[in-house]
């Protein structure tokens, strides 16, 4: 009797502590499992906040960059309009006036009138010149911009290059035809001219402006 009870005992002992180690090792399984889940939920997260801090990094950088681009490229924008409205009013009002006033005073004496034309065509030639090299520069810079513009600012660049060369070519006419407008009293001529060129300049306005929206849009969405 007291061997059964024993053996009873044992038993009930026994299958307890199977019973309870059996539970400890499930547990730490559980445990161990959980622990290397949350490992590599951490890791993963650590990846994902390093790619989106990287992320981050770029946009910033890119941001910062084109910014800085554009930036310098309305600076030379707005010089190339200074500059050529600077010529106009430091050299050739000052030409066309000497020119009005010798060819005006020459009374028919045909030699100074043929100096009066010869000095005025050379001067505009060298306003010209001077235009064109300001056009150059600005044509070289829109290439740099191209490289870094998103489509629609790619497309308004185009229309501003093919812009700013019609209304280099207008002027250039009109340099060409001034002198002869001006001894024969052109003024029909002169005003056709004159208004062309003020189409093409509200034409150049207008495409600066969308060009500015267009810059301001593509910054926003990087």
């Amino acid at each position: 009797m007291h061997i059964q009870v024993i053996i009873g005992l044992i038993g009930v002992v026994s299958g307890f502590i199977m019973g309870y180690f059996t539970s400890y090792f499930k547990e730490k399984g559980r445990n161990k499992a959980l622990i290397q889940d949350l490992k590599e939920i951490t890791e993963e997260k650590e990846k994902v906040t390093s790619k989106f801090q990287l992320d981050i990094s770029k946009r910033k950088y890119k941001y910062e960059d084109k910014r800085e681009q554009y930036f310098k490229y309305f600076n030379l924008l707005d010089s190339f309009t200074s500059d050529n409205q600077k010529i106009a009013q430091e050299s050739f009002i000052p030409a066309l006036n000497k020119f009005n006033e010798m060819f005006l005073g020459a009374n028919g004496n045909k030699t100074i009138e043929m100096k009066a034309t010869s000095d005025f065509a050379t001067a505009v030639n060298n306003l010209m010149f001077k235009s064109n090299e300001s056009l150059i520069k600005l044509k070289q810079e829109t290439n740099t911009i191209k490289l870094i513009a998103g489509t629609k600012v790619s497309t308004t660049l185009k229309e501003l290059e093919i812009a700013y060369d019609n209304s280099m070519d207008q002027s250039a006419k009109m340099m060409k035809d001034l002198t002869k407008n001006l001894i024969s009293r052109n003024v029909d001529q002169l005003s056709k001219q004159k208004e062309d060129i003020e189409i093409t300049g509200e034409y150049l306005k207008s495409l600066q402006e969308r060009l500015m929206k267009e810059v301001r849009d593509e910054l926003d969405e990087i």
